[in-house]
């Protein structure tokens, strides 16, 4: 009901407008008579005040003006005046205030009490609230009847469709996968989101959408989230102006995204399932734990990737540059392996905390994961403002057979540890690329890669672990002490002092080439080694 059709009512007939009209469309959620001017500590949006003004009396004219600047913030629907108890000189002030706000000032008649029109707004709202429970009860129980087909996703959007009026479609971000009941309609090529609340009976998170298409044009659409425990990113697109969804076919929505939400969560439980076994496989082949050439057959024909003769592996780490969004790096693992896997249907993963290690199986005449392929995923996961914020590093390695699996990924494995990740912040490195560098990384042995390492450098950094990591830090800067120091949070004045203690006790000057060389390796040597080696 809105403050027009109040004007319908038995006990308003006969009643005026005297101000306000064109505020007549909003909206009545209830009435009350108003006893005193409080306003603020009990009016909320849409109440009906029902009143003669009386209550007003007392205040001066700065404080009536306040009274109605209140009411119109807090969105009252309008005011039902009974005239009888107002002097003449309140009521052209207030018809002014009101005309001023767009609040409806409406006058009934002297002779009809306050609850009488108390009785029919409030029967009218009751009555109204009780049919949209009856439809709403309805709705869901023929959802419910829909569920237990299992529908597929088109088959929801398609019932959805027929009891909004309009087209439907499912939307997720993550695999930028389309489905709906109208191919032009469904076929846009980004979605811009902005969360909004109704007033009343919203459940899920709703959006204003702006979906941009080929030929560059844009449509206004309504969007919600669908909940789910790992696919965060799948919204149902409801093809209309938000503004014109009413509250029952809110209330059919959410039944919608309910049922797509269970279809959401029957998939993950398979996927899941699926994703724990693979998981296991692949660490174990890349761990090198089967102990036989017959076990990792049997483990490669159980991931079905053993139609080719080569293997390559690839890393990747993510790092989520606001600390206070660290727990959504999932969403980020989430969004890469799906399009990777788009990509290379033929490849598998294993996931740890904010790692993957992918494992793709092709021929000798292709280039296993393609780095510029990479990159472009990577690049557009970078412009998703749907995803936080990151940086990453990616490692990919050599080609090789299906029983040297574990070599490979001691490769990856050996350059992340080789390179200080914060100086590799989005970068690409492939193990064909690192030239001298494979030299440590080919060595393996611990104890051999150990004797490359410089006396004094080794001295140094058991001795005073700070000075070698400014020196490290230093030589890294090319010599800049203003870069190091930045680096290291520390005044240059302190970078200085620390370099020419070390040159004094250890015999290590960084200005010169051959003991610039040496710090350089010995950073490295110390990376593969691990902070927990001692010499």
């Amino acid at each position: 009901m809105i403050m027009k059709d109040i004007l319908c009512l038995p006990s308003l007939e006969g009643a005026v407008v005297l101000a306000g009209a064109s505020g007549l469309d909003r909206e009545v959620t209830n009435a009350m008579v108003m006893e005193g001017p409080d306003v603020e500590k009990w009016g909320r949006p849409g109440l009906v005040l029902v009143t003669s003004l009386f209550a007003l009396i007392p205040l001066g004219p700065s404080d009536r003006l306040e009274f109605y600047d209140k009411v119109a913030g807090i969105g009252i629907a309008g005011i039902i005046y009974k005239p009888g108890r107002t002097p003449a000189e309140l009521l052209q002030p207030s018809l002014d205030a009101c005309e001023a706000r767009s609040i409806p000032f409406v006058q009934m008649k002297s002779t009809i009490n306050f609850e009488a029109v108390l009785m029919d707004v409030m029967g009218t709202v009751i009555d109204s609230n009780a049919q949209l429970l009856d439809s709403f009860y309805e709705t869901h129980r023929k959802t419910m009847r829909l569920a237990l087909q299992q529908p597929s996703i088109y088959e929801v959007v398609s019932q959805l469709k027929e009891r909004m009026g309009c087209e439907v479609s499912f939307f997720d971000r993550a695999d930028d996968a389309h489905v709906g009941t109208d191919e032009d309609a469904s076929a846009f090529e980004s979605a811009t989101l902005s969360e909004f609340r109704y007033q009343k009976y919203q459940t899920n998170h709703y959006y204003n959408a702006t979906l941009r298409y080929w030929d560059t044009h844009s449509e206004p659409a309504l969007a919600v989230n669908i909940p789910s425990q790992s696919h965060g990113s799948c919204y149902l697109i409801v093809h209309t102006i938000p503004e014109d969804v009413s509250a029952f076919q809110r209330m059919t929505i959410d039944n919608y995204v309910n049922l797509l939400s269970i279809e959401l969560l029957k998939q993950e439980a398979i996927d899941q399932q699926l994703y724990n076994r693979n998981n296991m496989l692949v660490h174990d082949l890349l761990q090198g734990r089967y102990v036989s050439n017959e076990e990792v057959d049997e483990a490669i024909d159980e991931l079905s990737i053993g139609a080719h003769a080569l293997y390559q592996v690839m890393l990747l780490r993510f790092s989520v540059l606001d600390p206070s969004q660290t727990d959504r790096v999932r969403d980020l693992l989430n969004t890469f392996q799906r399009r990777v896997r788009r990509l290379y249907p033929n490849s598998v993963f294993f996931e740890s905390n904010n790692r993957l290690s992918f494992l793709r199986n092709h021929t000798s005449g292709s280039i296993g994961f393609d780095k510029d392929e990479m990159a472009t995923i990577l690049d557009n996961m970078h412009g998703d403002d749907s995803l936080p914020r990151f940086s990453h590093l990616l490692v990919l390695s050599s080609h090789v057979s299906r029983y040297d699996i574990p070599r490979a990924n001691t490769e990856v494995l050996s350059i992340y540890k080789l390179f200080d990740a914060s100086q590799l912040a989005d970068r690409y490195i492939r193990y064909e690329d690192l030239g001298l560098l494979k030299f440590f990384i080919d060595i393996g042995d611990s104890s051999k890669l150990a004797s490359y390492l410089d006396p004094r450098l080794d001295r140094l950094r058991q001795e005073n672990p700070e000075g070698f990591r400014t020196l490290a830090t230093l030589c890294a800067n090319e010599c800049s002490y203003s870069a190091a120091a930045s680096q290291l949070y520390v005044h240059p004045k302190t970078v200085r002092y620390r370099v020419e203690r070390i040159r004094d006790e250890y015999g290590v000057d960084v200005h010169n080439t051959d003991d610039l060389m040496q710090v350089l390796l010995a950073e490295k040597i110390f990376a593969l080694l691990g902070p927990n080696w001692k010499s």
